[in-house]
């Protein structure tokens, strides 16, 4: 495991979403897991993101986050640095949002890359 001092910021947990990850991760009865970012390519919209709960992988990366297991893939390292996460209890969902991303968009997609003025729509009067 790498501590969080040591690299840049991997992903912001909003207050919001560390509570609901504690709440459900005290619920499981896996007390290995942590919650692990998938990073899933859709030729039509480019990278959705979504978070499961699951044990370490052979391959996985994992941060501690106030005491919250952070885990993902390290081939989708590029696509998560810098992501933040909030969970909003009205709908209830989480929300996963890169604004800075690092990787490149992906040719024809304008929802992959939220900061990518490329794909904006164009208002012609």
């Amino acid at each position: 495991m790498i501590g969080l001092g040591t690299v840049d910021t991997f992903v912001d947990l909003t207050i919001n979403a560390k509570e609901e990850i504690k709440r459900q991760l005290e619920l499981s009865k896996d007390r290995e897991a942590g919650v692990r970012i998938q990073v899933i390519l859709d030729r039509y919209s480019g990278f959705i993101f979504d978070l499961e709960f699951d044990k370490i992988r052979e391959n996985d990366y994992k941060v501690l986050i106030d005491g919250i297991p952070v885990i993902t893939d390290k081939s989708y390292l590029e696509y998560v640095r810098g992501m933040k996460i909030d969970f909003d209890g009205s709908i209830p969902a989480f929300s996963l949002i890169n604004e800075k991303p690092t990787y490149n968009c992906v040719p024809g997609s304008k929802y992959e890359c939220p900061s990518c003025n490329l794909y904006e729509e164009q208002i012609i009067d």
